[in-house]
Parts: C-alpha cells; sequence; structure tokens
C-alpha cells in the first residue's frame, strides 16, 4: 500500500474521532484524549532529543502530561504571561530558522535543556488547546477553526507546492516546502478565513484575516522546528504510530506553534471575548 494511500486512510479514520472530541465531548473526555496525544508527543521529543531508555522516556512522558493537567489550575494572569512568552518563543524561532538555518542544524545542546523545551511547549499546546475550547464565547467551534486552518493551509500547500515549488522555503532544513507552497497555503486560508469571519461574526474582520493567516505562517515554522529536531536526530519521522503519517508530533508539529501563539494573540486584540 501507497504512502499516500495510507495517510488518506489515516486521515478518514481520525478525522471523524478529532471533530467528534473538539465539538462534542465532554471536558473530561477532551482532556483525556488530549492527555493521551501530550504522552504520547512527549515520549517522541524525548527519543528526538536523544534518550535512549525506553523508561526513561516513559517517565518524562508522565511528567509532562502532569505539568500539562496542573498548569489547567494556575492564575488568569499568570497563564497569560506565560502565553505571551511562547509568542515572543515563535517568533524568535521564525526569526532564527529564516536568518541562522545551519548555525541551528549544527548547534549542539544540553538533553536537560531539550527536555525541558519539550515539557514547557507540550504543557502550554495542552493548555490553550483547552482554553481555546473553554475561555471564548464560540468555545469548541474556535478550537474547530483553528485545527481546518491548519489542515487547509496544509492540503493548499501541499497542492501548489507540487504543482508550482521552484523556491525552497528552508532547503537547509527541510528541502521539500517551497515559497510557492506556502503562498498556495495562505491563499486557500485567505478564502477560509473570510468566510469564517462571516460565521464568527466579529466586528473587526480585517483583523480576523490577518491574525489567521499569521497562524498559518506560525503553523509552517512550527512544522520546520520539528523537521529540525528530526533531522538533528537523524530520523524521517518522530515516530510510526500513525500509518503513512508517523508518529504524534508529525502531526501535530504545526499546532505546538500555532495553538498558544492563536491564544495569546486572541488575549491580545480582544477579538472574541
Amino acid at each position: 500500500m501507497s504512502s499516500l494511500i495510507q495517510r488518506l486512510l489515516t486521515a478518514v479514520a481520525l478525522i471523524p474521532v478529532v471533530v467528534w472530541v473538539v465539538l462534542y465531548a465532554s471536558e473530561m473526555t477532551f482532556i483525556a484524549v488530549l492527555s493521551v496525544i501530550i504522552i504520547i508527543g512527549a515520549y517522541e521529543w524525548a527519543a528526538l532529543s536523544g534518550l535512549q531508555c525506553k523508561l526513561q522516556k516513559m517517565i518524562f512522558s508522565v511528567c509532562v502530561v502532569g505539568l500539562a493537567n496542573t498548569l489547567l489550575n494556575i492564575d488568569v494572569q499568570l497563564l497569560t504571561y506565560l502565553m505571551l512568552l511562547s509568542l515572543v518563543f515563535w517568533l524568535l524561532v521564525i526569526m532564527f530558522i529564516i536568518l541562522m538555518p545551519k548555525y541551528l542544524m549544527n548547534m549542539q545542546q544540553q538533553l536537560v535543556v531539550m527536555l525541558l523545551l519539550g515539557g514547557v511547549l507540550l504543557s502550554l499546546t495542552f493548555v490553550s488547546m483547552f482554553q481555546l475550547r473553554q475561555a471564548f464565547s464560540y468555545g469548541a467551534d474556535l478550537l474547530m477553526y483553528l485545527l481546518l486552518l491548519i489542515w487547509i493551509a496544509d492540503s493548499g500547500a501541499y497542492f501548489a507546492g507540487r504543482a508550482l515549488g521552484a523556491h525552497k522555503l528552508a532547503v537547509v532544513i527541510s528541502p521539500g516546502k517551497s515559497i510557492e507552497g506556502v503562498a498556495g497555503g495562505l491563499l486557500t486560508c485567505l478564502l477560509f478565513s473570510v468566510f469564517a469571519a462571516g460565521y464568527f461574526e466579529v466586528s473587526n474582520a480585517f483583523a480576523f484575516v490577518c491574525l489567521s493567516l499569521l497562524i498559518v505562517i506560525v503553523s509552517v515554522y512550527g512544522d520546520l522546528f520539528e523537521s529540525l529536531l528530526k533531522r538533528r536526530a537523524k530520523v524521517k519521522d518522530s515516530g510510526n504510530i500513525l500509518p503513512g503519517h508517523g508518529g504524534v508530533l508529525d502531526r501535530i508539529d504545526s499546532l505546538i506553534a500555532a495553538a498558544p501563539v492563536f491564544f495569546a494573540s486572541l488575549l491580545l486584540t480582544g477579538i472574541f471575548v
């Protein structure tokens, strides 16, 4: 069975589950499913960071999901500061990937630093997805919009890149990504965000569309950041749990960047209350 067919079959099986969990599942079910995803993602992150012992990777995964669930109960003001720091972090990541990709590829980093970074990033992804679903007026619809935005951007970039891709976006990190592909993803998401602005009845549609396009760009560099980790670890995929898709990190890499930035941006702009 070809990789493309495997990807399609896996997507067909998973998308209805994801839609149900996001839109209809109870709060406890949502947290439980998200916790499982974070545990597996943390296990894969530990492996990419160079941790070899399976027991140590499991202990790390449990610690990460414990931190993530603990952050659900922290003070709102502190949570806001953490999300704003996450926004700054990802903007710096984008800048470094654009300006210094070779430095990032060759930079030596301590295992403990990589594990701490992974624990924080995965925990903030967990918290931001939960808060998007709980804290805003459109709740689950807003989180579903974020997921659809990323999926549509990926699809638009894939087809535009295959048809028109000639100029590489970040050849040192991910030779397959092209500037034309990103442009295709942005164009499809522009159309989708204009439709979504009407659906959500936002008072400032222009700001909402601009924010959506920013999130698409951030999601692209979240993907590139994970590609950087994989190239440094000399592996093709973060895991093999999802046929045709690789590991959990391979599926949520864009979301790790996009979810906290989306949440932080909504807090800053006040588009939704």
